[in-house]
């Protein structure tokens, strides 16, 4: 597994800097706000930095626009240098590809995620499920229409799960907490 690569130290004290910030409640953080916003950073790194390839055996775009506003954006620049629009169209930004260390980072996360978190529940595939779909930004209303779960099994479980992590992550490290 990769959790022995990782400074957890530096990945604690990240996590309770993005906890503190998020903090609404009392000023404790616990094990669990803290592997919280950890784990969310995994979901969003991973996602960013391992895309989807592109789908084969499907027809691709056709140049031509469909409609007349259905325009892309080098068709813009172009009617743009041409002196057919006033304005430069606004670039498309992205959100830039994460650093080595961040995807290094949130591999271990997600290691102790798959491995440890919410295994000794009844129903965990339902409970994981709904959880990385609340890290991944999903608002709760939406989650408990997807697993059928109520919000507050859901956060019944995010927290169960967070302190499973936190606690093989301690064992891991060899009790270091």
């Amino acid at each position: 597994m990769s959790i022995e690569i990782v400074d957890w130290t530096k990945a604690v004290r990240e996590g309770v800097e993005m906890a503190s910030n998020d903090l609404r409640k009392t000023g404790r953080l616990g094990p669990a706000d803290v592997m919280w916003p950890l784990f969310c950073e995994a979901v969003r790194v991973t996602a960013r930095a391992y895309t989807a390839p592109p789908r084969t055996g499907y027809p691709g775009r056709s140049a031509m626009p469909e409609a007349a506003d259905d325009q892309t954006f080098w068709a813009m620049i172009t009617a743009y240098l041409r002196g057919e629009v006033e304005e430069m169209p606004a670039a498309r930004s992205r959100s830039p590809l994460p650093s080595p260390e961040q995807v290094t980072r949130a591999e271990a996360v997600l290691d102790l995620w798959h491995y440890h978190a919410l295994r000794d529940m009844g129903a965990w595939r339902g409970a994981r499920k709904a959880v990385y779909h609340k890290a991944e930004g999903m608002p709760l209303r939406k989650v408990r229409a997807v697993t059928g779960m109520a919000p507050e099994q859901v956060r019944r479980a995010q927290h169960r799960g967070m302190l499973d992590m936190w606690d093989a992550l301690n064992a891991a490290r060899g009790g270091k907490g």
